[in-house]
Formats: C-alpha cells, structure tokens, sequence
C-alpha cells in the first residue's frame, strides 16, 4: 500500500479511472479484446471467459443471489474462496416476514448455491476441486449457510449421513471440494458461542473434515502477513501479500504482528450493547506490487455514544491507504462503509454482492462517490425496485448483474469483466477498463 492524503485522493482518481474499453477492429464486430502481455489470450465478449493465466492475479465474485462468495487466485496458482453464500431466504419468506425481498436466485432454486459455487470453481480453478484456502468472514448464513433451527421453512433439510450436519452453505460446498486449510474468527470472541446450533454443526463439519479428508482447520490471526500465503511459488512474487487486518475484535496496530483489542474486556458491557455478528468480520488486505485490495465481510460502523467500540471501521483506519479495488462490506449497507474509512481506502473499482432490497444504500454509495467522483460499481445483482433510489449515482454502475471477474497483471494494470449468470456457460456480458494502478 502506497499513503495518499485524503485532499489528493479524488482528484488522483479522475486522472486513474478509464471508461470501459473500446471494441477494437475486428471480423466479429468490434466485441474481441486482446489482453496486452497476453496475446495467446483472447477475450471477447459473447464467448466463454478465458481461464487464469500464470502471473495474473484473479478475483471472482460468484453470483448466486443467496448471499456472498469470492473466490481468489493468486499468481502462482494458489486459490482461496471467501465466504460461502447459503442464504435460503426467499421472497415467499420475506412477504411472510415482511423483511422486503431478496435478488432472484441465480440460475434458480433448482440448484444450491454451494452447488453454483462447487462448479464455478471445478471450472476457473485450475486445481479443479482442490482448494488451498477456505476463509469465512463471519458466521452470518448468506456468508457460510443456513440452519433448519433458525427458519421452521426448512425442516426437512438434508444431513450429511456420516458427518450428521446440515448440507448447505460451506459444510456441503466442503463435500463437492476438497479445502486444504479452513481459517475463521473464531467461535469463542467476545463469548463462547460453542452451543449456538449454528456453531456445533459447523463443528461437526469441521470434525468430518479433518477426519476424511485432513483439513486443517485455524483461527485468523489479525496483524499477520504469514497466515495466508502463496503455496507454490512465492519466490517469483516478493510483492505478493495478504495481511489479515482485524477479526473477533482485535486489530492490527501497523507494527510488526502487533495487535490492539478493540472491545471491552467486561462481557457484561459487551451483553449490555449486543454487538452485531458483523463487527466481528475478519478484514483483509491484498497486495500485488502496486495494485491493493481491501475486503472486510461485513464489518460495519454505526455504533452509540454508550458503545463507540461497536464501531469496527475505526480499530483499521490507522492501517489502510489507498487502493484500486475493495469489495463493499455488507454489501453495501448504509451501516457499513463509513465515511472515514471510504476517504482513506479511496477506490477506483467497488464491487458489491447484494442479495436483499436494501442493498446497497445509497447513503453508502454516496460516501464512495464523495471520495472519488469517478468510482466505479459493480454488483453481481440487484432487487429490481432498489435501482430508483440509486439513480444519483446511477453513472457509476457499470453492470447490474452477473459473475464479476477482476485480472490483473504484474505491471498493475487490470480489467473487469461481467460474465452471465443466468446459467453457467461463463459468457462474457461486458468488458470494462483498462484500470491503472498507482
């Protein structure tokens, strides 16, 4: 990361952010695009996205409309998926509810989302079903996946007959692939929430896990740039890193491994203020020489004079500068994102994973506009009726829908592409930069 002063920020940005590439001259009409140092790679809009190349660093934002996942390869070909979306929410239970509605099921309820994410990978990761990574944010379902014990809908909802926990979200995403290290925030910060059904059938998951196929399993460890690493090649990337910058609590103080804790020590007063699971998200931040990536689940910041530490933006501000992309925390939520961090971290690409109507909010969109009036959004999907409240900002939306896939290159240099999800041929909607790194 590269310190930017927040006066300079906007006005930098206007020089970085490019318009969607123009269709270069060709026989099919102009839609092929040609990755420079790459020209074995042809990129072309209609066609099936190509697969990773060495040396490119790739995000994958999966859509499935149940929730959050993203998926990771790093240059050597290490791979690591973030979040497993397994929201089983639909607009039948929200009208029952009356929480508003949910962004259409991606291809469909005919299929889950872990299956949607299972093939995804098999197809983009090129270890095919073998995974090095599996890092859950927080335990939220759209995040890792939902419970019959939470929504009485979902009764009948199938076990896996060994391992005797419920087949959804990362415990069947954990049986279509193989995960050679599980990291979380832990279950036991700010208490013990060990006897919380959620928690037991995910440790009954784990427990399989490691049992059939030797898992690792490990709790994030804010402040260090170890945890998370290439496993094949490091050597060739030096400028290749990912530090986890809070989780459970606790902060990274830019020194060394040195961490800060960022609630009370009293479990009374933490009981008192009944912190939301969001505060606890783990927070991450990618380098790749000069291009930056920061993602941080959904960690919000509104927060009551009585409890300023239910706050979680404030315990990293100190640590984070400029970069080029972000992913919105809690997709986009106006809880999330706050001003203060938005201004530091200044994005020139925010992609968001909404998948209820009140996502995302406009006074959060509003805050990444302010710091950078070129910013660029992309979102895998949308409730059709959340659109009008955006429209102020309606320029910056690049695309609405669909799979979005970010490739950048050793020099910086990177591309966002649109891919349709309707079903999953992987077809290429929309081709959007060059972006420049700084």
């Amino acid at each position: 990361m590269k310190p930017m002063t927040n006066n300079l920020c906007a006005a930098t940005a206007l020089g970085l952010t490019l318009a969607t590439v123009s269709c270069s001259d060709s026989s099919d009409g102009g839609n092929t695009i040609i990755i420079p140092g790459a020209p074995a790679v042809e990129v072309k809009i209609g066609s099936q996205m190509p697969l990773w190349q060495n040396d490119t660093f790739e995000i994958h934002s999966i859509s499935t409309g149940r929730g959050e996942s993203n998926f990771y390869i790093f240059p050597d070909g290490t791979s690591m998926l973030i979040d497993a979306a397994g929201s089983l929410v639909t607009e039948e239970i929200c009208t029952k509810k009356g929480v508003g509605t949910v962004t259409p099921a991606r291809p469909g309820w005919h299929i889950s989302s872990a299956d949607i994410i299972a093939n995804y990978i098999k197809h983009f990761n090129p270890r095919g079903e073998n995974v090095d990574y599996y890092l859950n944010s927080h335990t939220h379902e759209d995040h890792m996946g939902s419970w019959p014990e939470k929504y009485e809908e979902y009764a009948d909802f199938p076990k896996h007959t060994e391992g005797n926990f419920y087949m959804n979200g990362i415990a069947k995403l954990g049986t279509l692939l193989n995960f050679t290290k599980i990291i979380d925030r832990g279950y036991t910060l700010p208490i013990n929430m060990g006897t919380d059904d959620r928690i037991k059938d995910y440790q009954r998951f784990l427990k399989w896990s490691m049992d059939t196929k030797g898992l690792i399993y490990e709790v994030a460890k804010p402040g260090h740039d170890d945890q998370i690493v290439m496993r094949y090649n490091p050597s060739a990337y030096p400028d290749f890193k990912i530090r986890i910058l809070c989780a459970s609590g606790y902060a990274w103080t830019g020194n060394g491994y040195d961490t800060k804790r960022t609630i009370p020590t009293s479990k009374t007063e933490i009981s008192k203020a009944s912190p939301d699971e969001n505060i606890f998200s783990v927070a991450l931040m990618m380098d790749f020489g000069k291009f930056n990536l920061f993602t941080a689940g959904d960690l919000q910041w509104e927060a009551t004079s009585s409890a300023p530490w239910l706050n979680a933006d404030e315990g990293i501000i100190p640590v984070v500068n400029k970069v080029e992309v972000m992913k919105a925390s809690h997709h986009g939520s106006t809880n999330a994102n706050s001003e203060e961090l938005v201004n530091k971290l200044c994005p020139q690409t925010v992609w968001i994973n909404p998948w209820r109507s009140e996502q995302p909010g406009i006074p959060c969109m509003r805050r990444f506009v302010a710091a950078n009036p070129d910013v660029s959004f992309f979102t895998t999907g949308i409730v059709e009726s959340s659109k009008a409240p955006l429209a102020e900002v309606e320029n910056n939306f690049k695309s609405w829908s669909g799979h979005i896939v970010m490739r950048v290159f050793p020099d910086g240099k990177y591309y966002v592409y649109v891919l349709d999800d309707i079903d999953e041929s992987y077809t290429v909607k929309s081709i959007h930069g060059p972006y420049i790194s700084e």
